[in-house]
């Protein structure tokens, strides 16, 4: 085995590769196919959640409604949560649709989502995202949820890092109101009953990020003409190669390793079929690692 150092300047490719999926969720057997769930969360609550087919889970909306106002809004208001579009009152309900990382992948395409709603007998009302122009915090990239038709209407916040979809605010006048009594619920499904809020269709994009990097690898004609195999030694001590493989050598190289500053193994790629290696040719192999 011998080892070249790599130039990172000159020897090294790093390039990313963005794949985008569309979603169209427009029922609740859709929602569970994808591992899209809705529910209600409330700071007293003592009831249960009810995922997007309608049916309970074992889960209080109380404890649902501690994890995302600590972890997502970093309350210590009395398990709080700001209202959406003022940010000065606070809240102790509000509705959440989580996308399962299986479908959301690395993390939703800002500016991707489109939800239409029912309040009731009020329905279409189309809720769309507009993307933060930084990111804060340790939760990631973040954009506000907001009615189409009035983008002054703010109703809820996006984190698109986490595929989570928080309701948390929104107006009566405008029929938009997310912070209703919990027994009004938040399910997927066509068209609302009275005083039922429902999720009759939602759509994102979905991004799966691949990291690539290329390392070129050169073998130069002076180098790698002489096999590493302990048999062709024939002085240890010396290091000296046994003379009948001195006059024309040649090796067959099969094996790349990539290793890092500590001589630590990374990765290992493997020829097909071995190169043949002598001191009248030189040889560049490209090693592609994807992560």
């Amino acid at each position: 085995m011998s080892i070249n150092n790599y130039n990172l300047g000159r020897d090294v490719i790093n390039t990313e590769v963005l794949t985008k999926t569309n979603y169209e969720i427009t029922s609740a057997t859709a929602a569970q196919e994808r591992n899209i769930n809705s529910f209600v969360m409330e700071a007293t609550s003592t009831g249960f959640l009810v995922n997007a087919k309608g049916t309970t889970t074992s889960t209080p909306l109380s404890s649902a409604f501690r994890n995302i106002s600590n972890y997502f809004f970093s309350s210590s208001a009395a398990n709080r949560i700001p209202v959406a579009q003022n940010n000065v009152a606070t809240t102790g309900i509000s509705r959440v649709i989580t996308i399962g990382r299986t479908t959301a992948d690395d993390a939703i395409l800002s500016g991707s989502v489109t939800a239409e709603f029912s309040f009731g007998a009020n329905a279409d009302k189309v809720i769309i995202d507009q993307p933060e122009q930084s990111i804060s915090g340790a939760v990631g990239r973040t954009g506000d949820l907001v009615e189409k038709s009035d983008t002054t209407n703010v109703v809820g916040t996006v984190f698109y890092d986490t595929g989570t979809m928080v309701f948390h605010g929104g107006d009566d006048s405008r029929n938009t109101n997310f912070l209703i009594n919990s027994a009004s619920g938040f399910l997927f499904g066509p068209g609302a009953t009275a005083g039922n809020v429902a999720i009759n269709k939602v759509s994102f994009i979905s991004l799966n990020m691949l990291k690539r990097s290329v390392f070129f690898t050169r073998a130069f004609n002076q180098e790698f003409n002489y096999t590493n195999n302990p048999t062709a030694i024939a002085n240890a001590s010396l290091g000296s190669i046994s003379s009948n493989l001195t006059g024309n050598p040649t090796t067959f190289i099969t094996t790349i390793g990539l290793y890092n500053s500590n001589n630590d193994l990374l990765a290992v790629a493997k020829t097909a079929p071995p190169v043949k290696k002598d001191f009248d040719t030189e040889k560049i192999f490209a090693v592609r690692l994807q992560y």
